[in-house]
């Protein structure tokens, strides 16, 4: 296979990223679940801070929150956000960046992967990105595909309007709770857009709203063969596309399991596809199909011990028709779910040449081809205990919509109505994102957390169903009653920093937002990093350092001096992990702050 290329393409976060003198003026996210390391990891792309593991330190962190705050909002189906096991505090300040979708997802579920940014550049200049595919906000592993497009206000060769695509952004924009809606639709209507090199955008097939089915037929000529790429089915959808073309000319990509369901269904839903491929079951946290697909739910765990096979996240549509392929790309599964209008999903329809075909063929090459007589051979899976507790989850998020009640640092959970689970044998419980988990009181609607400092306070819960031989974790956003208040982002980050990388803080912005020497990472909990616990001396900032500043650049002492006092007090409040040296040095620093002050005002 070494003579097959993939498609080429290019790392996600690395496309997020500004140029140089660039800003983020505005970034939507659309997605079906999120982890909050890769919230973090693309709050941190957007203003180019990123290292190569997608992470950054606890400086990059504090500036990526200052500077994205009311710019970024990521958009998720309700519940679906991943807890890890080791969860760092600082990550609770992130809920300020999530907005949930309430869909219920008995009947609809929100299921578009989207991302939409707009670039300030010099000259009053102005840049978008719009990317669709089928990549969730996490740190899968999983094949997955999606379509990057360039839009300016410019008319150029090769750019092309694109209708609907500001009906879209106002979609997303109201769903962000965003009140520019209109003025943001009647923007990106205005643009011009451009494909990547290869490739022509002909439409975009927008399914976002309520009720609006993507069109599920194939494109109007005469088409040569078909190639279907997708990890989940239902048997309607495949049984239609199954006549889609000549006989003989259908190929479908899928996942194991999905496929062995398939061809164990009534109705033989596969027999119209006469090459059938593949791969292993995507390794996503939660999928609107995947309970339904037996063993879809289970997670790949880092302590395999056999080489992981690829696994497929992919939802690709292509039509061979003679010279060109026209090809649909974006978040839809193969199932009537997805393309009937239960969903919100969205995808873009282009056309390609031969290179688009190579990558194709490379996808083929690396699945498994399989027979409907070897696929009728294996039984499907009985339903798992996976199975059974996304079960409860569903219910659950269906029975319920908490509330987070505070009184000062005193915290509880309404949950408004007493809280159901599919499964009696499944017990409940519930925690505050930086707390424990506490047993739901049987028959109860009302939990109680205890004291929740100031900087470890989020609108995050984290939510917990124990079964009988495992258990099923995952974070809600919820309203906080009253709202958390406005200097909670202030003492988290002060006391997350710390004193070394306050001082690497303030260096940076004197010298023009200069890389920060400290290397503590963002995720790293305050006095657990060698760098905090050794008592090593650091480079301290000093009068001359600002003085310097100052004679490079007069508005950088003003820049800084609106954090300075602030952040002083935060950390002197807040800063627990602060020894008495270091309180000392911190004095000395605003000491020192002081005179600069009167010096340079004079």
């Amino acid at each position: 296979m070494s003579d097959r290329k993939a498609w080429l393409g290019q790392p996600y976060l690395d496309e997020l990223r500004p140029d140089h003198l660039e800003t983020v003026r505005l970034a939507l996210f659309a997605t079906y679940s999120v982890d909050l390391s890769a919230v973090a990891a693309t709050l941190l792309a957007l203003i180019g801070r990123n290292n190569d593991e997608g992470s950054g330190t606890a400086v990059d962190f504090a500036q990526a929150i200052d500077k994205l705050r009311g710019k970024v909002t990521i958009v998720i189906q309700r519940g679906h956000i991943a807890r890890p096991k080791a969860l760092p505090r600082i990550a609770g300040i992130l809920d300020q960046f999530v907005v949930e979708q309430h869909h219920d997802e008995e009947s609809r579920s929100w299921h578009p992967k989207i991302a939409l940014i707009a670039y300030d550049c010099p000259g009053d200049r102005v840049r978008w990105k719009l990317w669709i595919g089928s990549r969730n906000l996490t740190r899968s592993r999983d094949l997955d595909a999606g379509v990057l497009l360039d839009g300016s206000p410019k008319r150029a060769k090769g750019r092309v309007r694109l209708p609907g695509v500001g009906a879209m952004g106002a979609s997303l924009a109201r769903d962000a709770h965003r009140s520019d809606s209109a003025a943001l639709a009647a923007e990106l209507e205005s643009l011009w857009w451009e494909a990547p090199a290869g490739f022509a955008v002909r439409a975009l097939l927008n399914g976002l709203d309520e009720g609006v089915a993507l069109p599920a037929g194939p494109p109007a000529g005469l088409i040569e063969s078909i190639t279907v790429i997708s990890p989940f089915l239902s048997a309607d959808f495949i049984k239609a596309a199954g006549k889609w073309g000549p006989d003989n000319a259908r190929t479908l990509i899928s996942s194991m399991p999905a496929l062995v369901d398939m061809a164990n269904r009534a109705g033989k839903p596969l027999s119209g596809f006469s090459k059938i491929l593949a791969y292993a079951a995507p390794d996503v946290l939660f999928e609107e199909e995947a309970a339904d697909l037996p063993g879809g739910s289970d997670p790949v765990t880092e302590d395999d011990e056999e080489p992981v096979p690829l696994a497929l996240h992919a939802k690709v549509y292509c039509f061979d028709m003679g010279e060109q392929t026209i090809l649909r790309v974006g978040s839809a599964n193969a199932t009537s779910r997805a393309w009937s209008g239960r969903n919100s999903e969205i995808m873009v329809e282009l056309a390609a040449g031969e290179e688009f075909r190579r990558g194709v063929d490379f996808l083929v090459g690396k699945a498994t081809p399989v027979t409907l007589e070897e696929l009728r051979a294996i039984a499907p899976s009985d339903m798992s205990s996976a199975d059974a507790l996304e079960a409860s989850r569903k219910r659950l998020m269906t029975s319920w919509d908490p509330v987070l009640l505070r009184d000062g640092d005193l915290f509880s959970i309404d949950a408004q109505q007493i809280p159901q689970l599919a499964d009696a044998s499944h017990r409940l419980q519930v925690g505050h994102a930086n707390g424990d988990l506490l047993a739901w009181p049987r028959e109860g609607t009302v939990l109680k957390l205890g004291v929740v400092t100031l900087p470890h306070q989020s609108a995050f819960i984290q939510i917990c169903i124990a079964g009988p031989d495992r258990d099923l974790r995952w974070m809600q956003r919820v309203e906080v009653r009253p709202p958390l208040e406005p200097e909670r982002d202030l003492a988290a980050l002060a006391s997350h920093m710390g004193l070394r990388a306050f001082h690497d803080w303030m260096r940076a912005m004197l010298n023009g937002d200069t890389l920060p020497v400290d290397g503590t990472l963002w995720d790293e909990d305050p006095g657990k990093s060698p760098k905090r616990r050794d008592g090593r001396s650091f480079d301290r900032l000093t009068l001359e350092d600002i003085l310097s500043a100052w004679a490079r650049d007069r508005k950088a002492f003003g820049r800084v001096d609106r954090y300075f006092a602030l952040y002083v007090d935060a950390l002197l409040t807040h800063g627990d992990n602060l020894s008495e040296a270091e309180r000392l040095d911190l004095n000395e620093l605003a000491q020192i702050w002081a005179i600069a002050r009167a010096r340079l005002a004079s």
